[in-house]
């Protein structure tokens, strides 16, 4: 669905569990699920905090741009080293006119932690965030990418790595018209349509 473009946000942990405190998380985010068109200058912002929008929220941060071809439209990524008394993440993206969101992310806490109080979590969290730097480690532009499944059409799918690669022929794929490309896997519509066609 996300890969399609019918969902517009997709985490992926490092170590493939639901995300949690103190772990490390890449949020993928897909703007033609909600129509929202890349800015030329830096594509999709994103901006968001921990438990409460202002915690690390500032200035909205550029996200890494994945191409994907002609065919898809390209991903943005970004990377969450999520803060040990973080609970929640809400976030919103950007092209710098237009805003979707906001989202919410809810982070499993440590088992020990799990029937205190939220002030417990804020105040943790303002000690943490109030080390220099420390927003900057914790939300900041991906650097490497990788698919592990790039979308291709309809749905069918092939297997990703940090490329993506789809190898896409467009033409006709009609076998009994006379423009038939037996080389296209993609219909570009140059196939005649026979409007004499008996009812």
């Amino acid at each position: 669905m996300f890969e399609m473009g019918r969902a517009p946000v997709y985490w992926k942990t490092m170590n493939g569990l639901p995300p949690s405190s103190g772990e490390m998380l890449k949020l993928f985010y897909n703007p033609a699920a909600k129509k929202l068109t890349p800015s030329e200058e830096f594509g999709i912002a994103f901006n968001g905090g921990f438990n409460q929008p202002i915690m690390c929220g500032g200035e909205p941060r550029a996200m890494l741009e994945k191409v994907r071809g002609k065919a898809d439209a390209p991903l943005y990524s970004i990377q969450i080293c999520v803060p040990k008394h973080a609970v929640n993440l809400i976030f919103s993206f950007t092209n710098g006119v237009d805003w979707d969101g906001p989202y919410r992310l809810q982070f499993q806490v440590p088992k020990a932690w799990r029937n205190k109080q939220i002030e417990f979590f804020n105040e943790g969290l303002a000690q943490e965030l109030s080390q220099e730097g420390a927003c900057e480690r914790a939300i900041f532009p991906d650097t490497e990418v990788v698919s592990t499944r790039c979308a291709m059409i309809g749905n069918l799918s092939i297997e990703g790595g940090d490329r993506c690669n789809l190898d896409l022929v467009e033409g006709c794929m009609d076998p009994s018209s006379h423009l038939y490309n037996p080389l296209a896997n993609v219909d570009d519509g140059t196939c005649p349509i026979d409007l004499d066609a008996e009812d």
